[in-house]
């Protein structure tokens, strides 16, 4: 069905919205910043890490084996394609963990116009100084730098594999109500990114609503909105479970 394109209730959910990411998204940073620890770069790959202390051979060997077998994969492939070894030791300029915008591209039908879509209630985890949309420039630039693509690539690698290694961190998110899950996106092969959701989901309108609204602005980007209804329709996974657990005694 149709929406009717209202510019004033647009402008009204687009303010909601913007306040209640900005909410969730301090939240979800305040969560990260106090298990940062939990993602533990130095641990895993000991020697294999400049600067870090030699721990278990047996055991960082194995880490940084599986680390540049991904590596070898992903980076030689499209898009990235790159010729560079992995370095050893690995010079990781930035370990702290910060939340970027995921963002994505939709097509819209009759026009076939492409629009860039930014979620409000998820976020794609990443180091410090290497921004998700810096890093997608990067890579459409013809006249790219390969040592920085590299170091891009390497960055979002060892993040990745770093929180896949700690199934303790994903529980305590998952505890959290801001669940970790692991997804490929577009323009980045197959590339891993984490990304952490909040408890509250975002919807898009008609494919009409945003052909409207991008019109207006004359731009080619929206974000997904969220509404009262959002919030009501938020479900305490705890509770469900407990009833879960009693159901049938």
């Amino acid at each position: 069905m149709t929406q009717t394109f209202d510019v004033e209730a647009l402008i009204k959910l687009r303010s909601q919205t913007r306040a209640i990411s900005d909410a969730l998204k301090a939240q979800a940073s305040d969560y990260l910043a106090t298990l940062s620890l939990l993602i533990r770069p130095q641990t895993l790959f000991g020697e294999y890490l400049q600067g870090a202390q030699r721990s278990s051979g047996r055991e960082t060997q194995h880490h940084f084996k599986e680390l540049k077998e991904l590596y070898d994969r992903i980076g030689a492939a499209s898009p990235f394609q790159l010729v560079n070894e992995m370095e050893v030791p690995l010079n990781l300029i930035s370990t702290t963990p910060e939340l970027f915008p995921l963002e994505y591209d939709k097509v819209l039908e009759q026009s076939g116009q492409t629009i860039r879509i930014t979620s409000p209630t998820r976020w794609v985890v990443g180091f410090n100084s290497f921004d998700l949309a810096q890093f997608r420039k990067v890579i459409k630039d013809p006249n790219r730098s390969s040592a920085e693509l590299y170091r891009f690539v390497v960055h979002y690698l060892v993040l990745f594999y770093c929180i896949s290694k700690s199934p303790g961190l994903g529980r305590l998110f998952e505890g959290l109500r801001f669940p970790v899950s692991f997804e490929r996106f577009k323009d980045f092969g197959d590339l891993p990114f984490c990304v952490i959701s909040s408890p509250v989901r975002s919807t898009l309108p008609d494919d009409s609503v945003i052909r409207s609204s991008t019109q207006i602005a004359g731009n080619t980007s929206f974000e997904e909105l969220v509404g009262h209804d959002s919030i009501m329709e938020m479900k305490d996974e705890i509770r469900q479970r407990l009833l879960m657990t009693i159901e049938g005694l």
